[in-house]
């Protein structure tokens, strides 16, 4: 749901004048998409950063600490 109060964009720093309304996390529709999509992908590949901190999460969920720490990718 947009927020009246963002005025700028976090990702791109754009003006709602510009990109129209923002997300409740203060995101224009651009970049959600693209963020979306990135993610969607890292998660597919099993690579990138998105899946490292959801691999770091799940580990910590349980109590665990992954023994790597160097990236897949």
């Amino acid at each position: 749901m947009p927020r009246d109060d963002y005025k700028r964009c976090k990702e791109c720093g754009r003006h709602v004048d510009e990109v129209g309304p923002l997300s409740h996390t203060r995101l224009c529709m651009e970049d959600a998409n693209r963020l979306r999509n990135e993610t969607s992908l890292q998660m597919r590949d099993h690579r990138g950063p998105r899946f490292q901190a959801w691999r770091r999460g799940m580990a910590a969920a349980v109590g665990g600490v992954l023994l790597d720490h160097s990236p897949i990718d």
